[in-house]
């Protein structure tokens, strides 16, 4: 392709598929009057479609509407909003082998039991993953009788004393040093009985010989230990071989008052004397119990003994108070997202604003009609952290909406009519957002199929937001931006946001220019910024930003919450003028003396966050229990959550899962998409920038990392990337341009960036609004989220303009196809103004024209070429360069092509930035043609 003096072409560098700009060639008068022609033939039609289209939006909203309504019933409530119990069991077998299906599911099924009979209503116990049980009960009151009763083996064995091998054993419990009694302390120090037991004693198996186990138990009974007693006892039948074995037992003890000692998962639980033989199988089981106390081992003996002992991974009590204010901060939050997203919109788009927020009104009905349906048939359960999901996919509507809209707006730009505008731009507008949608969704899939339980609320809620997300833009937004297009949005351009792209299209196109002076006004980019062109000043800044990441994490650590580390946490609310030494003591008088203890702020209320080394999910809760009884806060003030030593392990593993699944996923369908790997690798590279970052802000400041956060890391993954699929498939498209791009990659990556800038800008802030919402309104849960996706947003904005198109630019350069056209057009990147590419000075095209005629061998032209160059450059330098490439006629051909380049290069810094300043209103360099720029279209005949 050669430009030189008297070209009567206009080349085009088409930046968008060729139908996007079928009316370029003829003007604005012509494309009236072949829209209205156009639209006698298929007007009609598409009209039809369209108002079908809205009928089923509006059937779909009103069945919505008849679903939700009211949301705060037809929605289920999650524990950790309703309030309750949830604990996650893991199975240990004897051996340390795998634990076998079918002991799951028996185990799961005496669990199940057990949790019926302590009265809960709509509790949740299931499989979970191959060796772990989920128990959840909403609106429990009492965590510590649950706690006590459901992971309990359930054990029961009888053993006469005197198979005892340990003789000190033997001695302790004949003299009845098994069980110790509860005492509670007074201000002055005195210590009275509580009349609570305590049983101390485990014994290890095998050290005795059971003659009777619970595999022989009929039924169970709770009865009054004696007549006139306080306390209650339990009462066994045991079967025809259990009887008959006690019997024989009794018999040879009754004679000397030989003791039978009772043990429960290896716990002694009493040692009675045998007084006489019990021939009928009607053992009363003593020991000071109380009447709940009774009753809790009565349901862990009529339940079954587990095949397997399990133990407590994870355990969080949330008071039903606390849950509901953590659900209204939600409800606050998300709405003030949504109001802040809409008013910035109509700012910004005016009349469009209005479309888009009614967009967001029907993605919002019909969003919360599908978390009801998924709710009719118990698919769904909305948590804290399912609120966070729905925060941030208030965002993601906005995303798509404003994809739509700029892209409307461009082909107004670019000349087309309104009418063919709301076509063409709409459909390129909804298939890129379609694109970073999925891209998007890849990861909240990954996220409810891999990550941990406690975050796969998030990406459900995350999942059906982008599917309704979908839907909205295919059945409301783009029918009504078409039925309005030609009459109302055509007829008042000022009020719809469109009278700054229709004034620019006569620029843009070429018909008119820009006089001296003179400005062009309108939300849009006039001439490129040169980023790419900084790709090295950004790439410096991301590495010095690394580095500084990596020094901060190695000199302060990162502060890993319980979840990864163990331990238990108690977060007190509503607590009042108590000081923290006041809370040291209480737990200290409680047992736990090194507790650590932190004052907090939720919601305006003053509180504490008590973390301890306990990994015992009873323990726990007991403790909790004694601390705000001391001070009269009730049971729904506090909430305690309890990590075992293992669950971090697990947390992490299925964390890094998602993560690698997340990279390998993304890398894959960009690939396949754009058919371009390189897109899939330098994608994924800006987002481990992002994630480094985001963990160095977490270091640097010191906050806890909690599953939450590794969530809000993982959809980063998903949600930053949006920009970068925005960038991908507009540079996808410019590459493929009728005739060739006319300039270098770079240069076209530059140029793509730009078109697509103000639309980055635009979905980021739209996407922040809510986050920083969530950041600043909501409570401790949405916060944890709203931190990281804060940080990594801001990232991900910036990587995906200054580091993912960069390096792929410079990927991409060493392709041989894109090393001929930096060879041709020089490495500097080329800029566009009003979307034509800016003209090379002549000694440039003279350097290509002898570097072109090397190539193919003609030297004669090519010395002649060089010549030309010499003699027109605009500087001293450009004519040594020119010269250079004259001289190098006897050399290789590969080195006069770098001379040429060199000339090229070089003329077009020189004489190139002098005029690119005035824009258009520059004076073309002598002995060229302002025909010979590049336009941004068709190919001009």
């Amino acid at each position: 392709m050669k430009f030189g003096k008297g070209s009567s072409k206009k080349v085009s560098a088409q930046g968008q598929n060729a139908d996007a700009h079928k009316a370029a060639p003829m003007g604005r008068s012509a494309q009236r009057g072949s829209g209205r022609a156009g639209k006698s033939a298929r007007g009609k039609g598409a009209n039809r479609r369209n108002i079908w289209l809205l009928v089923l939006a509006a059937l779909l909203a009103i069945g919505s509407i008849a679903l939700f309504t009211p949301p705060q019933e037809k929605i289920n409530q999650g524990l950790d909003i309703q309030g309750g119990l949830s604990v996650v069991l893991t199975a240990k077998s004897d051996d340390g082998g795998a634990v076998s299906a079918e002991d799951m599911e028996a185990s799961r099924a005496i669990i199940e039991n057990r949790v019926n009979a302590l009265g809960a209503s709509e509790a949740t116990v299931a499989l979970q993953g191959t060796d772990q049980i989920l128990v959840q009960i909403p609106g429990l009151t009492d965590a510590e009788q649950a706690l006590d009763t459901i992971g309990k083996t359930g054990k029961l064995e009888f053993a006469r004393l005197d198979s005892f091998t340990d003789e000190t054993v033997r001695e302790q419990i004949d003299s009845g040093q098994y069980m110790q009694q509860q005492t509670v302390t007074d201000a002055e120090g005195n210590q009275f009985p509580t009349g609570d037991v305590e049983y101390t004693m485990e014994v290890e198996s095998g050290t005795y010989t059971p003659i009777v186990t619970g595999d022989q138990i009929e039924s169970v009974q709770v009865g009054r230990a004696s007549e006139g007693s306080t306390d209650y006892s339990v009462n066994v039948r045991l079967n025809s071989e259990g009887a008959a074995a006690f019997a024989q037992a009794t018999s040879e003890l009754a004679a000397d008052h030989g003791k039978i000692v009772i043990l429960l998962d290896g716990v002694v639980q009493s040692a009675p004397a045998v007084q006489n033989e019990i021939p009928n199988g009607d053992v009363a089981i003593t020991g000071g119990y109380s009447l709940e106390e009774a009753q809790q081992f009565q349901t862990v003996l009529q339940s079954g003994s587990l095949p397997v002992s399990f133990e407590y991974a994870q355990s969080q009590t949330v008071g039903p108070t606390l849950g509901q204010d953590a659900l209204a901060s939600g409800v606050i939050v998300a709405g003030i997202g949504l109001a802040l997203v809409m008013l910035y919109l109509l700012l910004f788009y005016h009349g469009l604003g209005l479309i888009t927020a009614a967009a967001m009104a029907v993605f919002a009905v019909l969003y919360l009609g599908l978390l009801a349906l998924l709710s009719a048939f118990g698919l769904f359960s909305l948590s804290l952290a399912g609120i966070a999901g729905i925060v941030l996919t208030i965002g993601m509507a906005a995303d798509s909406s404003i994809l739509v809209l700029e892209r409307f707006r461009e082909e107004i730009r670019m000349g087309r009519s309104v009418r063919a505008a709301s076509d063409t731009g709409v459909r390129h507008g909804i298939l890129t957002s379609i694109d970073a949608d999925l891209v998007t969704l890849v990861s909240a899939l990954t996220l409810f199929f891999l990550a941990s339980a406690s975050v796969k609320g998030f990406g459900m809620t995350l999942a059906l937001g982008i599917v309704c997300d979908i839907v909205m833009m295919l059945v409301f937004k783009a029918p009504i931006i078409r039925l309005l297009a030609p009459r109302a949005i055509k007829k008042h351009p000022g009020f719809w946001g469109i009278r700054d792209c229709e004034d620019a299209a006569p620029y843009f196109e070429g018909e008119k220019k820009l006089g001296a002076g003179e400005k062009l006004r309108g939300r849009f980019i006039k001439r490129d910024f040169d980023i790419v062109g900084k790709k090295r000043i950004f790439l410096t800044i991301s590495a010095v930003l690394i580095v500084a990441v990596i020094a901060v994490v190695g000199i302060r650590g990162i502060n890993f919450g319980i979840e990864f580390v163990g331990g238990t946490s108690v977060t007190f609310h509503g607590t009042g003028d108590t000081t923290i030494e006041q809370v040291r003591d209480a737990f200290a008088d409680a047992g736990d003396p090194d507790a650590v203890i932190q004052t907090t702020n939720a919601d305006g209320e003053e509180g504490f966050l008590v973390r301890t080394a306990s990994t015992s999910a009873q323990d726990a809760a007991t403790v909790a229990g004694q601390v705000a009884d001391s001070f009269g806060w009730g049971a729904d003030s506090y909430e305690v959550t309890t990590i075992g030593p293992d669950w971090g392990a697990s947390v992490i593993q299925s964390s890094a899962i998602a993560f690698a699944v997340s990279l390998l996923l993304i890398i894959a369908y960009i690939s396949v998409r754009f058919r371009d790997p390189k897109m899939g690798v330098t994608a994924v590279v800006a987002l481990l920038h992002d994630l480094v970052i985001v963990f160095g802000v977490y270091a640097l400041v010191g906050r806890e990392v909690t599953p939450n956060t590794i969530a809000a890391l993982l959809t980063i993954l998903g949600y930053s990337l949006y920009d970068t699929v925005v960038v991908f498939h507009r540079i996808n498209e410019n590459m493929k341009a009728e005739g060739g791009p006319g300039c270098t990659f770079s240069s076209m990556a530059n140029h793509s960036v730009n078109e697509v800038l103000i639309r980055s800008m635009n979905t980021s802030i739209t996407s922040l609004i809510p986050v920083v919402a969530m950041l600043l309104f909501g409570g401790e849960t949405l916060k944890d989220f709203a931190l990281a996706m804060t940080i990594g947003l801001v990232c991900g904005c910036y990587s995906s303009i200054a580091i993912a198109t960069p390096l792929y630019c410079i990927w991409k350069e060493r392709e041989p196809k894109n090393a001929r056209l930096v060879r041709k057009y020089g490495k500097d990147v080329r800029r566009f103004f009003l979307n034509r590419l800016e003209a090379a000075p002549v000694a440039a095209d003279a350097g290509v024209a002898a570097a072109e005629a090397y190539h193919e061998g003609r030297t004669d032209k090519a010395q002649a070429a060089a010549d030309k160059a010499a003699k027109t450059a605009h500087s001293e330098a450009a004519g040594e360069q020119g010269g250079a490439a004259s001289g190098a006629g006897s050399e290789s051909s590969q080195g006069v092509d770098e001379g040429a380049s060199a000339a090229s290069s070089k003329s077009a810094a020189l004489g190139g930035s002098s005029t690119a300043r005035t824009g258009s209103s520059r004076k073309p360099a002598k002995g060229s043609s302002r025909k010979s720029n590049h336009h941004y279209g068709k190919k001009k005949k």
